[in-house]
């Protein structure tokens, strides 16, 4: 297996955004770098003002830039290939914006989800307090960029192999592992347990809730 850490930063967080920046690099199961790749996108789309007040982007940085399918093409489209693996915090929604240029086949792993097993009385599971919890360095001119993401989290995978004493084709097991939920982790019922939840309560969470733990789901599903 090929495995490719990724991050993006997009022009928002609804359905129809784009990307405006992207970085990625491929490592070995050593978790050192093999390849990598940066670069601010031309989303085709104005950029929100709440997605720059975060990721410090704005539309004239990334006015010649290339768009994504440039960009892509350029790099020889490098996340595209049967056996590579996904490797990003959240995975779900850089993989969003980037599954059109990898394989059905392609796998990903999502270091959040791992953090949920692996550091399970964390303060929250957000990369920034894993990184505080941990140790981590993080640049604070790169805080919330593509690239100062991608840093931080190859710093944080490379503590979840130390810690888990696993290999990152062994991560991808771990991550499988249905979690056992018992109390409700967020809401006005923080802390109850899941059985005692109002029926009304938990058919609200299943079906409004948008980005619901797997988990949880699964937990609050069997109730």
């Amino acid at each position: 297996m090929r495995f490719f850490l990724a991050d993006v930063e997009t022009t928002g967080i609804k359905v129809d955004d784009s990307v405006c920046e992207i970085a990625w690099c491929e490592i070995s199961e050593d978790l050192e770098r093999i390849n990598q790749g940066y670069s601010l996108i031309n989303p085709g789309k104005p950029i929100h003002y709440a997605a720059s007040a975060v990721n410090g982007i704005t539309d004239e940085m990334v006015a010649s830039s290339p768009t994504l399918e440039e960009y892509m093409e350029a790099e020889n489209y490098p996340l595209h290939g049967d056996d590579v693996v996904l490797i990003a915090h959240s995975a779900s929604f850089d993989y969003r914006f980037l599954k059109s240029y990898m394989s059905e086949s392609a796998k990903v792993l999502c270091t959040l989800k791992l953090a949920r097993r692996l550091y399970p009385d964390a303060e929250n599971h957000k990369q920034a307090t894993l990184a505080a919890m941990l140790g981590v360095k993080v640049s604070r001119e790169k805080a919330h960029g593509a690239d100062g993401d991608l840093s931080v989290l190859l710093q944080i995978l490379k503590r979840m192999c130390k810690d888990s004493e696993c290999s990152l084709t062994e991560l991808l097991h771990i991550q499988a592992i249905p979690r056992k939920i018992v109390t409700m982790p967020f809401g006005k019922h923080k802390g109850q347990k899941l059985s005692s939840l109002p029926a009304s309560y938990v058919k609200w969470v299943l079906s409004e809730v948008k980005n619901l733990d797997e988990d949880l789901r699964i937990a609050l599903s069997a109730i």
